[in-house]
Protein backbone atom coordinates (compact mmCIF):
# COMPACT_ATOMS: atom_id res chain seq x y z
CA UNK A 1 0.00 0.00 0.00
CA UNK A 2 1.72 3.47 -0.98
CA UNK A 3 0.18 5.93 1.27
CA UNK A 4 1.37 9.56 1.72
CA UNK A 5 -0.35 12.23 3.52
CA UNK A 6 -0.75 16.06 2.34
CA UNK A 7 -2.82 18.76 3.10
CA UNK A 8 -5.05 20.64 0.29
CA UNK A 9 -6.07 24.71 1.10
CA UNK A 10 -9.62 25.40 1.04
CA UNK A 11 -10.50 29.40 2.13
CA UNK A 12 -7.87 29.26 4.86
CA UNK A 13 -8.62 26.04 5.94
CA UNK A 14 -5.66 23.20 5.37
CA UNK A 15 -7.77 20.04 4.82
CA UNK A 16 -5.98 16.77 5.58
CA UNK A 17 -5.97 13.86 3.10
CA UNK A 18 -4.52 10.18 3.02
CA UNK A 19 -4.10 9.48 -0.51
CA UNK A 20 -3.34 5.97 -1.73
CA UNK A 21 -1.80 3.88 -4.19
CA UNK A 22 -2.13 7.42 -6.63
CA UNK A 23 0.07 4.82 -9.39
CA UNK A 24 -2.57 2.33 -9.90
CA UNK A 25 -5.82 3.31 -12.82
CA UNK A 26 -9.26 3.45 -12.44
CA UNK A 27 -12.44 5.84 -10.41
CA UNK A 28 -10.21 6.85 -7.79
CA UNK A 29 -12.40 5.72 -4.75
CA UNK A 30 -13.34 9.08 -2.43
CA UNK A 31 -14.17 8.57 1.06
CA UNK A 32 -14.81 10.63 3.98
CA UNK A 33 -15.88 9.89 7.83
CA UNK A 34 -18.20 11.00 10.05
CA UNK A 35 -18.26 13.24 12.36
CA UNK A 36 -16.27 11.82 14.86
CA UNK A 37 -13.78 10.21 12.80
CA UNK A 38 -9.92 11.64 11.77
CA UNK A 39 -8.63 10.70 8.21
CA UNK A 40 -7.06 7.46 8.58
CA UNK A 41 -10.93 5.94 10.05
CA UNK A 42 -10.81 3.30 7.14
CA UNK A 43 -7.59 2.00 7.57
CA UNK A 44 -9.10 -0.47 9.66
CA UNK A 45 -12.60 -0.90 8.02
CA UNK A 46 -12.06 -1.55 4.42
CA UNK A 47 -11.13 -4.66 2.73
CA UNK A 48 -7.71 -5.64 1.19
CA UNK A 49 -9.50 -5.44 -2.66
CA UNK A 50 -9.84 -1.75 -1.93
CA UNK A 51 -6.85 -1.17 0.66
CA UNK A 52 -4.11 -3.12 -1.58
CA UNK A 53 -5.78 -3.12 -5.10
CA UNK A 54 -7.50 0.85 -5.80
CA UNK A 55 -6.63 4.25 -6.02
CA UNK A 56 -8.22 5.98 -2.91
CA UNK A 57 -8.10 8.74 -0.61
CA UNK A 58 -9.52 9.82 2.36
CA UNK A 59 -10.84 13.45 3.24
CA UNK A 60 -10.91 14.94 6.65
CA UNK A 61 -14.20 16.80 7.01
CA UNK A 62 -13.43 20.13 8.40
CA UNK A 63 -11.36 20.83 11.63
CA UNK A 64 -10.53 17.36 12.63
CA UNK A 65 -6.87 16.81 12.92
CA UNK A 66 -4.50 16.89 11.16
CA UNK A 67 -6.79 19.29 8.88
CA UNK A 68 -6.12 23.07 10.62
CA UNK A 69 -8.94 25.50 10.57
CA UNK A 70 -8.58 29.40 10.59
CA UNK A 71 -9.26 30.71 14.07
CA UNK A 72 -11.89 33.35 12.84
CA UNK A 73 -13.90 30.74 11.38
CA UNK A 74 -17.71 31.58 11.86
CA UNK A 75 -20.20 28.88 12.68
CA UNK A 76 -22.79 30.46 10.15
CA UNK A 77 -20.46 30.10 7.33
CA UNK A 78 -20.81 26.27 7.31
CA UNK A 79 -23.51 24.99 5.16
CA UNK A 80 -24.62 22.50 2.33
CA UNK A 81 -23.56 24.74 -0.52
CA UNK A 82 -19.61 25.79 1.69
CA UNK A 83 -19.26 21.89 2.19
CA UNK A 84 -20.17 21.28 -1.62
CA UNK A 85 -17.45 23.39 -2.43
CA UNK A 86 -15.09 22.26 -0.05
CA UNK A 87 -15.28 18.86 -1.35
CA UNK A 88 -15.27 19.60 -4.89
CA UNK A 89 -12.67 21.80 -4.26
CA UNK A 90 -10.32 19.21 -2.90
CA UNK A 91 -11.46 16.33 -5.10
CA UNK A 92 -10.43 18.53 -8.27
CA UNK A 93 -6.99 19.43 -6.44
CA UNK A 94 -6.51 15.62 -5.90
CA UNK A 95 -7.59 13.85 -9.28
CA UNK A 96 -7.93 16.59 -11.67
CA UNK A 97 -10.89 16.26 -13.95
CA UNK A 98 -11.24 11.95 -13.30
CA UNK A 99 -14.56 11.15 -12.28
CA UNK A 100 -14.56 9.55 -8.68
CA UNK A 101 -16.60 7.54 -6.35
CA UNK A 102 -17.58 9.01 -3.08
CA UNK A 103 -18.24 7.33 -0.19
CA UNK A 104 -19.25 8.78 2.70
CA UNK A 105 -20.00 7.65 7.04
CA UNK A 106 -22.54 9.60 8.57
CA UNK A 107 -21.24 13.32 7.97
CA UNK A 108 -19.57 11.99 5.30
CA UNK A 109 -22.90 10.41 3.58
CA UNK A 110 -24.20 13.31 4.17
CA UNK A 111 -21.43 14.89 2.57
CA UNK A 112 -21.37 12.58 -0.62
CA UNK A 113 -25.79 13.45 -0.95
CA UNK A 114 -25.28 16.43 -0.92
CA UNK A 115 -22.49 16.23 -3.76
CA UNK A 116 -24.68 14.84 -5.78
CA UNK A 117 -27.58 16.75 -5.20
CA UNK A 118 -25.34 19.70 -6.42
CA UNK A 119 -24.67 17.58 -9.61
CA UNK A 120 -20.90 17.49 -8.71
CA UNK A 121 -19.43 16.68 -12.61
CA UNK A 122 -16.66 14.50 -11.75
CA UNK A 123 -19.83 11.58 -10.01
CA UNK A 124 -19.49 8.59 -11.69
CA UNK A 125 -21.64 7.64 -8.33
CA UNK A 126 -21.62 7.53 -4.24
CA UNK A 127 -22.60 4.95 -1.50
CA UNK A 128 -23.48 6.79 1.63
CA UNK A 129 -23.18 4.56 4.70
CA UNK A 130 -25.65 5.50 7.87
CA UNK A 131 -25.94 9.27 5.72
CA UNK A 132 -28.41 11.56 6.18
CA UNK A 133 -30.11 14.17 4.19
CA UNK A 134 -31.72 16.68 7.68
CA UNK A 135 -29.36 16.58 10.84
CA UNK A 136 -31.86 15.16 13.29
CA UNK A 137 -30.03 12.40 15.32
CA UNK A 138 -30.30 10.49 17.87
CA UNK A 139 -28.19 8.92 20.69
CA UNK A 140 -24.75 9.74 22.17
CA UNK A 141 -24.06 12.06 19.01
CA UNK A 142 -27.23 14.01 19.36
CA UNK A 143 -26.68 15.07 22.19
CA UNK A 144 -23.67 16.38 20.99
CA UNK A 145 -25.53 17.93 18.33
CA UNK A 146 -28.42 19.21 20.07
CA UNK A 147 -25.69 20.82 22.70
CA UNK A 148 -23.38 22.66 20.43
CA UNK A 149 -26.63 24.34 18.74
CA UNK A 150 -27.46 26.04 21.85
CA UNK A 151 -25.00 28.63 20.96
CA UNK A 152 -21.18 30.30 22.15
CA UNK A 153 -22.49 29.80 25.91
CA UNK A 154 -22.56 26.06 25.67
CA UNK A 155 -19.28 25.81 24.05
CA UNK A 156 -16.84 24.94 27.25
CA UNK A 157 -19.56 22.22 28.29
CA UNK A 158 -19.62 20.87 24.71
CA UNK A 159 -15.51 20.64 25.23
CA UNK A 160 -15.70 18.99 28.67
CA UNK A 161 -18.04 16.39 27.60
CA UNK A 162 -15.28 15.70 24.71
CA UNK A 163 -12.39 16.04 27.21
CA UNK A 164 -13.95 13.46 29.54
CA UNK A 165 -14.58 10.90 26.62
CA UNK A 166 -11.60 11.09 25.63
CA UNK A 167 -9.31 10.82 28.93
CA UNK A 168 -9.30 7.44 29.93
CA UNK A 169 -9.32 4.76 26.60
CA UNK A 170 -11.81 2.20 28.33
CA UNK A 171 -14.57 5.53 28.73
CA UNK A 172 -13.48 6.70 24.98
CA UNK A 173 -14.26 2.61 23.68
CA UNK A 174 -16.81 2.41 25.98
CA UNK A 175 -18.54 5.66 24.11
CA UNK A 176 -17.80 4.26 20.82
CA UNK A 177 -19.80 1.24 21.48
CA UNK A 178 -22.79 3.18 21.79
CA UNK A 179 -22.97 3.62 18.54
CA UNK A 180 -23.66 0.07 17.68
CA UNK A 181 -26.65 -1.31 18.51
CA UNK A 182 -24.63 -5.18 18.07
CA UNK A 183 -22.57 -4.28 20.62
CA UNK A 184 -21.64 -7.77 21.51
CA UNK A 185 -19.96 -7.98 17.71
CA UNK A 186 -18.91 -4.75 18.06
CA UNK A 187 -17.02 -5.26 21.03
CA UNK A 188 -15.67 -8.67 19.96
CA UNK A 189 -14.79 -7.43 15.94
CA UNK A 190 -10.79 -6.90 15.60
CA UNK A 191 -11.59 -4.03 13.61
CA UNK A 192 -12.82 -2.07 16.42
CA UNK A 193 -10.04 -2.70 18.03
CA UNK A 194 -8.13 -1.32 15.24
CA UNK A 195 -9.13 1.31 14.65
CA UNK A 196 -9.50 2.93 17.69
CA UNK A 197 -5.56 2.23 17.74
CA UNK A 198 -5.47 3.49 14.58
CA UNK A 199 -7.15 6.85 15.29
CA UNK A 200 -5.48 7.62 18.80
CA UNK A 201 -2.81 10.12 18.39
CA UNK A 202 -5.34 11.74 15.65
CA UNK A 203 -7.84 11.96 18.40
CA UNK A 204 -4.95 12.98 21.30
CA UNK A 205 -3.91 15.80 19.47
CA UNK A 206 -7.23 16.37 18.28
CA UNK A 207 -8.61 20.77 19.52
CA UNK A 208 -11.82 19.96 20.66
CA UNK A 209 -12.94 23.72 19.54
CA UNK A 210 -12.17 22.93 16.48
CA UNK A 211 -15.16 20.81 16.62
CA UNK A 212 -17.80 23.09 17.58
CA UNK A 213 -18.69 25.06 14.18
CA UNK A 214 -19.60 21.81 12.68
CA UNK A 215 -21.38 20.15 15.29
CA UNK A 216 -23.43 23.65 15.79
CA UNK A 217 -24.05 23.44 11.90
CA UNK A 218 -25.46 20.21 11.51
CA UNK A 219 -29.30 20.46 12.73
CA UNK A 220 -29.40 23.10 10.24
CA UNK A 221 -28.53 20.59 7.12
CA UNK A 222 -31.02 19.51 5.18
CA UNK A 223 -31.81 18.35 1.37
CA UNK A 224 -34.51 16.82 1.47
CA UNK A 225 -36.37 18.91 -1.35
CA UNK A 226 -33.62 18.75 -3.69
CA UNK A 227 -33.16 14.53 -3.23
CA UNK A 228 -35.02 13.57 -6.46
CA UNK A 229 -32.30 15.95 -8.40
CA UNK A 230 -29.44 13.27 -7.87
CA UNK A 231 -28.84 11.40 -11.12
CA UNK A 232 -25.66 9.48 -10.36
CA UNK A 233 -25.80 6.04 -9.50
CA UNK A 234 -26.75 6.13 -4.99
CA UNK A 235 -25.92 3.11 -2.88
CA UNK A 236 -27.56 3.68 0.73
CA UNK A 237 -26.33 1.59 3.23
CA UNK A 238 -28.10 1.50 6.38
CA UNK A 239 -28.80 -0.33 10.18
CA UNK A 240 -32.45 -1.38 10.79
CA UNK A 241 -31.52 0.23 14.38
CA UNK A 242 -29.16 2.99 14.28
CA UNK A 243 -29.41 4.74 17.28
CA UNK A 244 -28.02 8.16 15.46
CA UNK A 245 -29.70 7.86 11.94
CA UNK A 246 -33.11 6.81 11.91
CA UNK A 247 -33.96 4.01 9.81
CA UNK A 248 -37.14 6.09 8.12
CA UNK A 249 -34.33 8.61 7.37
CA UNK A 250 -32.81 5.81 5.55
CA UNK A 251 -36.08 4.59 3.88
CA UNK A 252 -36.66 8.41 2.55
CA UNK A 253 -33.14 8.81 1.35
CA UNK A 254 -34.10 5.21 -1.05
CA UNK A 255 -37.55 6.33 -1.92
CA UNK A 256 -36.89 9.90 -2.92
CA UNK A 257 -33.92 9.11 -4.91
CA UNK A 258 -34.49 7.37 -8.48
CA UNK A 259 -32.66 3.85 -8.83
CA UNK A 260 -31.15 3.81 -5.80
CA UNK A 261 -29.99 1.03 -4.16
CA UNK A 262 -30.03 0.01 -0.75
CA UNK A 263 -28.84 -2.43 1.41
CA UNK A 264 -29.77 -2.99 4.71
CA UNK A 265 -28.34 -4.46 7.56
CA UNK A 266 -30.62 -6.35 9.89
CA UNK A 267 -30.58 -5.43 13.77
CA UNK A 268 -27.42 -3.53 12.96
CA UNK A 269 -26.97 0.14 14.50
CA UNK A 270 -24.46 3.13 12.86
CA UNK A 271 -21.08 1.19 12.99
CA UNK A 272 -22.27 -1.97 10.04
CA UNK A 273 -18.06 -2.08 9.19
CA UNK A 274 -17.47 -3.39 12.96
CA UNK A 275 -21.17 -4.92 13.70
CA UNK A 276 -21.17 -6.79 10.61
CA UNK A 277 -17.62 -7.17 9.17
CA UNK A 278 -17.58 -9.64 6.38
CA UNK A 279 -20.89 -8.66 5.30
CA UNK A 280 -19.66 -4.66 5.07
CA UNK A 281 -16.79 -5.84 3.59
CA UNK A 282 -18.48 -7.54 0.74
CA UNK A 283 -21.47 -5.22 0.77
CA UNK A 284 -19.17 -2.29 -0.15
CA UNK A 285 -17.50 -4.32 -3.19
CA UNK A 286 -20.55 -5.11 -4.18
CA UNK A 287 -21.94 -1.59 -4.55
CA UNK A 288 -18.83 0.19 -5.81
CA UNK A 289 -18.66 -2.50 -8.69
CA UNK A 290 -22.62 -1.72 -9.18
CA UNK A 291 -21.96 2.05 -8.99
CA UNK A 292 -18.76 1.74 -11.65
CA UNK A 293 -21.61 -0.54 -13.52
CA UNK A 294 -24.57 1.91 -14.00
CA UNK A 295 -25.01 4.79 -15.89
CA UNK A 296 -25.87 8.20 -14.69
CA UNK A 297 -29.66 8.54 -15.35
Amino acid sequence: MDTRQLHVNFEGHQIAVLAVNEHLNGSPLVFIPGVMAPVNFWNSCLPNEILEQKCWYSISLPGHHPSVMPEDLKPQTIDEKWLSRLYQTVITELVGDKKVIVIGHSTGGFSALNLAVDQFEQLEGIISIAGFYEGQWGGIEGQLVKLAHLGRWAKPLFIFNLWLGRLFKPVQRFLSGLLAYDRKAYFASPVSTNMLLEIQDNMKEQNLAALFPLFSRIPTLNIGERLSSIKAPTVIMAGTHDPVISAAQSLNLAGAIEHAKLIIFDRVGHMPFMERSEQFQRELLEAVAFVSSTKSQ
